[in-house]
């Protein structure tokens, strides 16, 4: 089956989570006026009084055409990635309860200036980095079991072309 990837915009990913850009996005200034502060783009969120971290996740880039074939939800906490230099990447993702509802099932390439913060139990595929290594800026919840993994019928995702240009 074809997944079709779609540019990611707020209103079409609203419903698995949070872009997070600075494009159309209100700020005041901070800094002596020196700092634009683009305030609360992401809602964290984290249960079991288990403390958010930060870390970095690095991504291989992978070949196309790529295959989906599991997706993974984190049913205690959000996870938020932002790409650390500006580098594009690739998100799929599924809203449903004890599985995967197919019916939800999109794919979404960033601008490059986009990160995502994927709303607590939201189903969505590992990392999958475009065309080059890249470092992932992670805020996400610490502590264990908060893994879930569902395996999918393969999907191929569909590029009509290079979404990067």
């Amino acid at each position: 089956m074809k997944l079709k990837i779609l540019p990611l915009t707020q209103d079409a990913f609203a419903p698995y989570g949070d872009v997070i850009e600075t494009q159309g996005k209100d700020f005041f200034h901070i800094n002596d006026g020196q700092t634009e502060r683009y305030h609360d783009l992401a809602k964290i969120d984290v249960i079991e009084q288990i403390r958010p971290l930060i870390s970095i996740n690095r991504a291989q880039p992978l070949d196309f055409p790529l295959t989906v074939k599991l997706l993974e939800r984190h049913p205690l906490g959000s996870q938020a990635f932002v790409p650390m230099n500006g580098e594009a990447f690739l998100i799929v993702v599924a809203l449903g309860d004890d599985k995967p509802e197919l019916t939800t099932l999109r794919a979404f390439f960033t601008n490059g200036l986009q990160g995502v913060n994927y709303n607590r139990n939201v189903w969505h595929h590992p990392l999958f980095a475009w065309k080059t290594v890249t470092n992932f800026l992670t805020v996400d919840r610490g502590g264990l079991n908060n893994c879930d993994v569902a395996e999918l019928p393969f999907y191929e995702l569909e590029l009509s072309k290079d979404p990067a240009h």
